[in-house]
């Protein structure tokens, strides 16, 4: 993935994520249901819609803890 494209996706609230997590998962189903019928042009699109789910995932967890961490320092 490129960097611009990391920046990007990092710098987008959560919600935005979400939802660009959610429009990759249709992506993904799409692609896999085309696949039945017929060979996919670029099989790539695949594991870069997946790897992208999993960087979104993560940031969102890190996002997550950080605001746990927070909330039980000022406890």
């Amino acid at each position: 993935m490129k960097r611009k494209e990391k920046e990007t996706l990092s710098n987008m609230s959560d919600a935005e994520l979400r939802i660009q997590a959610s429009d990759l998962k249709k992506q993904i189903f799409q692609i896999n249901f085309k696949r039945i019928t017929a060979p996919v042009e670029n099989p790539l699109v695949l594991r870069t819609a997946r790897r992208k789910i999993a960087m979104i995932n993560t940031w969102l967890r890190q996002r997550e803890l950080a605001k746990s961490k927070t909330a039980e320092a000022k406890k």
